[in-house]
Formats: C-alpha cells, structure tokens, sequence
C-alpha cells in the first residue's frame, strides 16, 4: 500500500504545475460595415415599410417588413455570412407584409458575398448574382 502511495505523490509531483489554457471570451471582431444602414429597395412588391438591416459590431439587425429580426455576421473581404438569424414572431396583418418578410430572409439566408459602397449594398449569392438591393439611410 506503501508503494502505491509513494507512486501517487511522485507522479503527482511531475505533473505540470501551468494551468490549462483558458478559452477566451473575445466579442468577435467588428466587420467593415459597422455602423451603417440600409434599407430594401429591389423588392417590388414589398409593403411599404420595407426591409431594413443595420451593422454593429459583428451584429445586424433590423426589420424584415413585419418583424424585428437579429443576427451575427461574418465578413472577409468580399465574403458575407449571417448565422444565427432570429427574429420577432409577431402576426403580420396583411400578405404583402408577410411575402415582403419571406423575401428578405431567402436573401439573408442565401447571402454570401456583399458589394457596398457609401450609397448601395448589394447581395450576392454563392454563384455571385444579385438577390438583394439596399441603400443607405445615414445623412450624408
């Protein structure tokens, strides 16, 4: 018994005294977009509160013509990605506010490059085509 102890403590004595890395807390890194805004202007049949989206951080959120909705975004040059989209659940009274909301969440979903300047955000798909317009709403 002796012996078994005495292994004990010496391999508890060679343990490594330096404890383990600590994952880190970090808000992710903010995206180039942030602190601008935008709203919906290719959805024709869009009711009249259209889309709207706006950049913080690595966060958007906005309206999609209905609701309220929230997500996490990731960019790399080019490259944009919302994940973890999620929203209000409020009933839309009319069609076009519903069509208007199912619209915006294909885009977002299948969004995965972004063209911006000052004035436009355009949305592209994985083949890179268009599926969403906006334009700025801050004052110039």
């Amino acid at each position: 018994m002796r012996a078994v102890c005495l292994a004990f403590a010496l391999l508890a004595a060679c343990a490594p005294t330096t404890p383990p890395p600590q994952p880190t807390t970090e808000a992710p890194a903010a995206i180039h977009l942030s602190g601008t805004k935008w709203v919906r202007v290719d959805d024709m049949n869009a009711n009249p509160h259209g889309a709207t989206m706006e950049f913080e951080g690595a966060r958007a959120s906005g309206y999609t013509g209905c609701n309220r909705w929230f997500a996490s975004v990731t960019q790399n040059g080019e490259e944009l990605r919302f994940r973890s989209v999620g929203m209000t659940r409020m009933a839309c009274g009319a069609d076009v506010q519903g069509a208007t909301e199912r619209s915006f969440l294909a885009a977002i979903g299948a969004t995965r490059f972004g063209h911006y300047d000052r004035d436009a955000l355009v949305l592209l798909d994985a083949q890179q085509n268009q599926i969403a317009r906006f334009e700025s709403t801050l004052p110039e």
